[in-house]
């Protein structure tokens, strides 16, 4: 986990680093291309066993893949058995070492490899009843179903328990989202940007919305979540404030705001991310981890963008688009404002200084040579 006065600083470097690679900056707002292009990885369950699985605890295990619950939930999660008599690998016999598990088949459930995150989540008797609480929960239905609606994040709040701490995170965080709903703005879809299928709706599909989300740690209903969101950072278990944490796209979510440090910079910078332009598109480069959620976040993209009118196609786009260029003296004209893409315009000028100094070389060379 990171420590309080760093966990102030992570945005702000982040967006320094990203505005330095302009080149594979798009218009597309974060939490929405992160919705249409970043899958959410698997998370890794291990079914630990010797010798021949019963039909019943084959069936568990079947509900865990993509001919089970979880494939009809499309739930990010695989699912490998381990014969323990059958010499597995080092790494996976060291997990079964670690688990001190008694009862066979044993469930170990780890975070994705791109979450960079050790630790097991879950580790237990494999049952049809932990499967189930495996796979979902109502805490997490609730994000599913207010993202495919459309709103840009859902902040969870993960409450200590002290009341007056609880309600006082609360009231700062909703006040201060609501204040957000009303300044920021979304940036402006590129028509390129539509036309390279880097969004599948226009201006008018997309809203900046936000909303908050209180869980309670002693939800039991809840076990396997809260381990997932407490695991998610090496200490994050230990903080004794609430913990608040932004949830955007397929069920990723931003590094936590711990007790003291959920305040209005904090917050304000975490917004501004989720509804800025994407400046880096590769998921593993941009911060957050992802969670284990129940959602066909294809078919759910496909019922929010319902309704909306039609993209305009490539043809479309450049039958509308000016042919020529008209430079006049004075006071340039609309026609001479239209130029290239904003990447190309700042590519632009070091590709004509790297060209001038090429020529000047080799025109010192050709002069050397006579």
């Amino acid at each position: 986990m990171f420590r309080p006065f760093l966990r102030t600083l992570w945005l702000p470097v982040f967006a320094a680093i990203a505005c330095a690679m302009p080149a594979s900056a798009c218009s597309v707002p974060v939490f929405r291309y992160a919705l249409e292009h970043w899958d959410a990885a698997p998370f890794r369950a291990y079914v630990f066993h010797r010798g021949p699985l019963t039909e019943a605890q084959q069936a568990n295990v079947r509900e865990l893949g993509k001919g089970g619950l979880a494939g009809k939930l499309h739930a990010n999660i695989s699912v490998r058995t381990v014969d323990l008599d059958q010499d597995p690998p080092p790494e996976q016999l060291a997990l079964w070492e670690h688990a001190h598990a008694g009862t066979l088949p044993w469930l170990t459930v780890q975070f994705p490899d791109a979450n960079r995150t050790g630790g097991t989540i879950l580790s237990a008797p494999l049952t049809a009843e932990s499967a189930g609480r495996l796979l979902d929960s109502p805490a997490r239905r609730e994000i599913v179903q207010r993202l495919a609606e459309g709103q840009s994040a859902v902040w969870l709040l993960l409450e200590s328990g002290d009341a007056a701490k609880d309600s006082a995170a609360a009231e700062l965080l909703d006040a201060r989202l609501r204040h957000l709903a009303t300044i920021l703005q979304l940036p402006k879809l590129d028509a390129q940007d539509i036309a390279n299928g880097l969004v599948s709706t226009g201006q008018e599909g997309m809203r900046l919305e936000f909303s908050m989300l209180r869980l309670a740690r002693g939800d039991a209903r809840e076990e396997t979540f809260l381990r997932i969101l407490l695991g998610s950072e090496a200490d994050l278990a230990d903080a004794k404030g609430p913990i608040v944490i932004p949830v955007f796209g397929q069920g990723r979510a931003l590094f936590a705001l711990v007790g003291e440090g959920i305040k209005h910079e904090t917050i304000d910078r975490a917004a501004t991310f989720l509804i800025g332009k994407c400046s880096c598109e590769v998921k593993e480069q941009n911060p957050g981890f992802d969670l284990l959620l129940a959602a066909d976040w294809k078919a759910l993209l496909a019922a929010q963008n319902a309704g909306i009118p039609d993209l305009p196609t490539m043809a479309e786009l450049t039958k509308s688009a000016p042919v020529s260029v008209t430079i006049s003296a004075g006071t340039p004209s609309a026609e001479s404002q239209v130029g290239p893409p904003s990447g190309q315009k700042i590519l632009l000028p070091i590709f004509i200084v790297f060209g001038i100094t090429a020529l000047l070389v080799l025109l010192g060379a050709l002069r050397r040579a006579k």
